[in-house]
């Protein structure tokens, strides 16, 4: 009897760990124009900025006709040549970092129209200042995407000694063979909401 006791305070007691990988689905990009720009988290906010100026810019003739100080032209007839507007797409937590796009892009041309003016009003004494909003327009518009997330679940039942913060313990533990019937292997789908984001800016072709 003494024996039997013995040998079940010496077995080792198991216990389950389990490992959760979730697999994000993202919506794809199937037709991209050149003036949209789609904001990520894995570059930096500048390098989107300067793509929206860059855009924007495009109608090189008509921002020099705006440089050039001249009024008479500026009020002239202009074609837009279909980049003078630039869709900025943002979803989740990207939304934030549009914003500051956004933010950047109005102080840039109020800052640009601000220094146009006081060069052509300079012999006035009470020069007139345009708001931005003239020259821009600027159109929000918000969605709700339903995302299927795909949560993959491996549950392993090991010894509790392998558990242990020990280098030992991880080595042992790795030379363990692989056995079927101690792991377990599941799928299953999670809906996940996220909100999204398109910011349209144009400029106005017969002021800017």
């Amino acid at each position: 009897m003494e024996d039997i006791t013995k040998k079940k305070k010496k077995k080792k007691k198991k216990t389950k760990v389990t490992v959760e990988t979730f697999q994000k689905e993202h919506t794809c990009v199937l037709q991209k124009k050149k003036t949209d720009v789609y904001i990520t988290s894995g570059k930096p906010i500048k390098i989107y900025y300067d793509r929206v100026i860059k855009v924007l810019n495009s109608g090189i003739k008509q921002v020099e006709m705006v440089i050039d100080g001249d009024n008479k032209q500026v009020h002239n007839a202009y074609k837009p040549s279909g980049e003078d507007q630039v869709s900025i797409y943002a979803v989740g937590t990207n939304i934030l970092r549009a914003s500051y796009i956004l933010q950047d892009v109005i102080n840039f041309y109020s800052t640009f129209i601000k220094k146009v003016q006081e060069m052509a009003t300079k012999k006035e004494k009470k020069p007139k200042f345009a708001d931005v909003f003239s020259f821009i327009n600027i159109h929000v518009e918000s969605k709700t995407l339903h995302m299927n997330d795909t949560v993959i679940s491996n549950t392993y039942t090991v010894k509790e000694e392998f558990l242990q913060d020990d280098y030992d313990a991880v080595i042992a533990f790795a030379r363990q063979p692989y056995d079927p019937s101690l792991h377990k292997y599941r799928e299953r789908t999670k809906q996940r909401r996220v909100t999204g984001v398109v910011i349209t800016i144009k400029k106005n072709p017969t002021v800017l």
